[in-house]
């Protein structure tokens, strides 16, 4: 290791399926990772989950435009509540101090830029109510400096997915897909260089279908999914949206791909299996445009545990697929540890995205930092 200096660091990601924190302790320099820490995931209670939904839903007619509204004040409350008893759980259980916490907050509105227009993001959660209350340096609002400059704003875990697969000695091309509520690609090409983009709807319009209709919040292992048959022409014609047409890199808003209207009618585990099946052919749909031919693509977030999707990915001739653990990885944290990652990345000044992982026109640094009393 030498002179080089080791951040023991919490990251902290609350993902728009809004079912609780994730929590994850990383030894890193921000540039390699060194070891992982213990992990812990916080669940959003039913009432905190309907508020924060409602919340996302008041985001999504205000659009920027006026005056916030005022439910954001009551859904930071319940933001700031659960990642600080999600850190405060971590920070006892780490080997050493912790030194900086990275904290993504709650994506409530994302827009991608369009001709003439720069995007705008909204990530509910303020840095420096964590940094008091916790007493350690708080890295947070990742996104906004990236949007500034003209990028996308998203995917901001490519850097972190290419550090994991260096540590990893994976053969390259490989590829990691992270499946939330909006699924996002990186590809590490063989000479190195890192290309990423979001792919599409991932989880979050099945999420919706089931919820719509009172099997719960998702399609726990694509067993629904599973009973159903897909209809692939309704599956076209969703892949014929301005949105697939885009050049990479590109974002989504998980509200982007509110599609579940366009099923009505049908029965829910067809439904449920066409909202999967979609979920694959996104994917493919953007390794195909890169023209990449992968050895492997390891898939992290809920949608692994998605027995339809996964075995819908396998069926789209894009490379082996793997889930996170087979390669001893942890997928569920993963995404908290990119903002650990991150979080170090900001405090150095060192580029948190690239032009091609956002668009952004140069290699951009980010994140604000909340310094502790």
């Amino acid at each position: 290791m030498g002179n080089k200096q080791i951040y023991k660091v919490i990251g902290l990601m609350s993902g728009t399926s809004l079912d609780g924190v994730d929590a994850a302790v990383l030894d890193t320099d921000g540039r390699d990772i060194y070891g992982f820490g213990p992990t812990v995931f916080r669940p959003y209670s039913r009432p905190e989950k309907n508020l924060l939904h409602e919340a996302t839903q008041a985001a999504l007619k205000w659009r920027f435009a006026g005056p916030p509204p005022a439910i954001f004040a009551e859904a930071e409350a319940i933001i700031h509540q659960a990642h600080i008893e999600a850190a405060g759980q971590l920070i006892g259980r780490a080997s050493k101090p912790v030194s900086l916490i990275g904290f993504h907050g709650q994506t409530v509105l994302h827009r991608p830029p369009e001709a003439g227009r720069k995007g705008q993001t909204l990530q509910l959660g303020k840095g420096q109510v964590l940094a008091d209350e916790l007493g350690i340096d708080v890295a947070y609002d990742f996104r906004s400096a990236d949007m500034a400059a003209g990028g996308q704003g998203a995917p901001l875990a490519p850097l972190y997915h290419e550090a994991l697969l260096r540590r990893s000695n994976i053969s390259r091309p490989a590829a990691v897909l992270n499946i939330g509520g909006v699924s996002n690609i990186t590809i590490l090409q063989e000479n190195g260089e890192v290309l990423a983009s979001d792919c599409g709807p991932g989880n979050g319009p099945l999420d919706n279908w089931v919820g719509q209709h009172g099997l719960g919040d998702f399609d726990k292992d694509g067993d629904l999914s599973g009973s159903g048959i897909p209809d692939f022409s309704q599956i076209n014609t969703w892949l014929a949206a301005d949105f697939f047409a885009k050049p990479a890199p590109k974002s989504a808003d998980r509200w982007d791909f509110d599609i579940t209207n366009d099923l009505a009618g049908i029965a829910p585990q067809d439904g449920a299996a066409t909202l999967a099946v979609f979920t694959a052919f996104c994917v493919a749909h953007i390794i195909k445009k890169y023209r990449q031919p992968l050895e492997k693509i390891i898939i992290c977030g809920g949608g692994r545990h998605n027995r339809t999707i996964m075995l819908a990915l396998a069926e789209q001739n894009i490379g082996k697929i793997v889930s996170a653990e087979q390669i001893g990885w942890n997928g569920d944290s993963l995404e908290a540890q990119a903002f650990a990652y991150l979080a170090v990345r900001t405090l150095l000044g060192l580029p948190i995205s690239l032009p091609q992982t956002t668009g952004a026109p140069k290699a951009m640094s980010g994140g604000r930092l909340a310094k502790a009393i």
